[in-house]
């Protein structure tokens, strides 16, 4: 190193100064200097273990300085506990000693020289990644006295101890360069990536998701039964999860309602007398139909019929269990609700929604047990199950039409309008009623182009089926489905297809060939890490204390487990 200083240096000043700084480092860093402070290299000292691996310690000044170097100290509190970023600084930090062994076994060995060379450059390395330091240098050259600042007071470490860690830094880039040596792509791999990241593909699709089709589902009192005779643990499983929300209840009544809109307030200001007249009218007449003494017709299928608000006229006008202040009453109105027997209805009721009739069923309040609430977990459950059913057949029906109308698109057979639906004809002497308006069960979407991502197919969601399935759709052969993805069911139809440019493919060969590379890198180097910590643990070699992962607002560790997740920080050759 000294005869390349001397070939670089311009004048004699400067090689004297490079003579200066070379004995600087073997009076501070060389033998003589070692435990001046504690052989554990703490600035301060003390040092206790933040691990060990195969019997070798790893201090905590080591985390420590990890721990810096990856900009712990400049992040809040909160934001370092929520990306876990002390345990992901130890998963790194264990990945280091792993690849700093492994290449001592193999018989490479890092000078103190070669370290000083980066420092003299400015530059270090920090869990594989590297920095450039300016602050320890002066006017662009290497200065002690600001290295020895930027050490003890930045990093925790005697400079010795810095220069010992930065010899392990180097010692597991070297193994990582080992590794990287070892992967080699062949031209058909190159092909192969290029295609499948431009090979793009264009869907439509209509999604049934379960829950929608729960409000169609009213399960009997013997299914309920039955149901919870065959499924009791289950249901007792539902209840302990959700305990807490059946303790002090302060009072709660099951409700239904049909909603009467007054005119267009909703869009387009207040009403006027005679659209409030009218909306009580029709309010009235809805009365008169569920509070009839002869026959009476059923509230739920009145609210299916009738109600103007569209959510909750699917579900028969059921709300579940409401509390005081939820459906926006005057207090008077809601006082008189919770003061109605079961199986009453009341109203109409004035409201910012319009005119409401209520149907008040049970009250309940304070604490609730499993007696209590069975029945309507059971009910709960049973929608659930049905609505699947329910989904799946219609995204089984969904597919068979488009499979038998092939050239016609999602969105001409499912339109996304909703539809006019007429009104059951009159019988003689009643008015006639006004037709509703029926969203659609499903709307047909699409995902725009897209090239494969493993098994996230744009828009729709993660299934690895589905993404095998879509980019083997042909023109004459375009449609799949129904895929189960997150509680839906999709069917999915080729619109557009993008095939890759090979003419794209000989012009950038050699900048494929390295991306192509690099991916494979990666995964080489993430198995081995891997299956090294899995054997360590195994065989009780590693250890971690975790007091040294406590966060600053925490009174215990997090927990945490070495070898069990991908780390939050990029990996690359160094």
């Amino acid at each position: 190193m000294l005869e390349q200083m001397r070939k670089s240096s311009q004048s004699l000043l400067i090689y004297v100064l490079f003579v200066i700084i070379i004995a600087v480092f073997i009076v501070n860093f060389g033998p003589q200097s070692r435990g001046g402070s504690g052989c554990d290299g703490a600035a301060g000292g003390d040092d206790e273990s933040a691990a060990t691996l195969a019997g070798t310690t790893v201090p905590s000044s080591a985390f420590r300085y990890a721990f810096m170097l990856m900009g712990g100290a400049n992040q809040p509190n909160q934001m370092l506990k929520l990306r876990r970023f002390k345990e992901t600084v130890m998963d790194r930090l264990l990945e280091r000693e792993l690849l700093a062994r492994e290449a001592e076994r193999m018989g490479f060995a890092i000078s103190e020289d070669d370290v000083h060379k980066l420092l003299l450059d400015g530059r270090i390395v920090g869990l594989g990644l590297p920095h450039t330091v300016s602050r320890i240098q002066k006017d662009g050259v290497f200065n002690y006295d600001l290295f020895k600042t930027f050490s003890q007071y930045e990093l925790g470490l005697t400079p010795d101890a810095f220069v010992a860690q930065q010899r392990r830094e180097l010692l597991a880039a070297r193994m990582r360069d080992f590794l990287r040596a070892t992967v080699k792509v062949s031209p058909e791999e190159v092909k192969s990536e290029f295609e499948s990241k431009n090979r793009q593909i264009n869907l439509e699709y209509v999604r049934f998701p379960s829950r929608k089709f729960e409000s169609q589902v009213e399960p009997t009192a013997d299914e309920i039964a039955n149901y919870l005779k065959a499924n009791e643990a289950k249901v007792k499983e539902s209840f302990e999860q959700r305990k807490g929300m059946y303790t002090d209840i302060p009072g709660e009544v099951r409700v239904r309602e049909i909603v009467i809109k007054i005119g267009k307030a909703a869009t387009d200001g207040d009403p006027t007398e005679a659209e409030d007249a009218a909306a009580k009218k029709k309010a009235d007449a809805l009365l008169a139909r569920v509070t009839k003494k002869d026959k009476p017709e059923p509230f739920a299928k009145v609210a299916r019929e009738a109600s103007e608000d569209e959510d909750g006229r699917a579900k028969g006008g059921d709300l579940g269990w409401r509390r005081k202040g939820s459906l926006g009453l005057d207090a008077a109105d809601e006082t008189k609700m919770f003061a109605t027997k079961e199986g009453e209805v009341i109203g109409p009721f004035k409201t910012s929604r319009g005119y409401l009739l209520l149907s008040v069923g049970a009250n309940r309040h304070g604490t609730l047990t499993f007696d209590n609430v069975k029945g309507e977990l059971a009910e709960e459950r049973i929608k659930q199950d049905k609505a699947v059913q329910i989904a799946k057949q219609k995204a089984e029906s969904a597919a068979t039409l488009a499979k038998g109308s092939a050239t016609k698109s999602l969105k001409e057979l499912f339109p996304t309008e909703a539809a006019k639906v007429p009104a059951a004809k009159p019988l003689p002497g009643k008015p006639e009623a006004t037709p509703v308006v029926q969203a659609p069960d499903v709307r047909a979407e699409e995902t725009g182009l897209f090239g494969r991502r493993g098994s996230v197919v744009e828009q729709i969601g993660d299934s690895a089926e589905l993404a095998k399935a879509a980019f083997d759709l042909k023109t004459d052969a375009p449609v799949a489905g129904p895929f189960e993805i997150a509680g839906s069911y999709v069917v999915v139809r080729l619109k557009e297809r993008k095939d890759p440019d090979f003419a794209e493919l000989d012009k950038k060969k050699d900048e494929l060939r390295r991306e192509a590379e690099l991916i494979k890198w990666n995964d080489v180097f993430t198995n081995w890490v891997e299956s090294q910590c899995k054997e360590e643990k195994a065989t009780g070699r590693l250890t971690v204390n975790r007091n040294v992962l406590r966060y600053e607002d925490s009174k215990e560790p997090p927990v945490y487990e070495p070898c069990s997740r991908e780390p939050a920080f990029p990996r690359r050759p160094s």
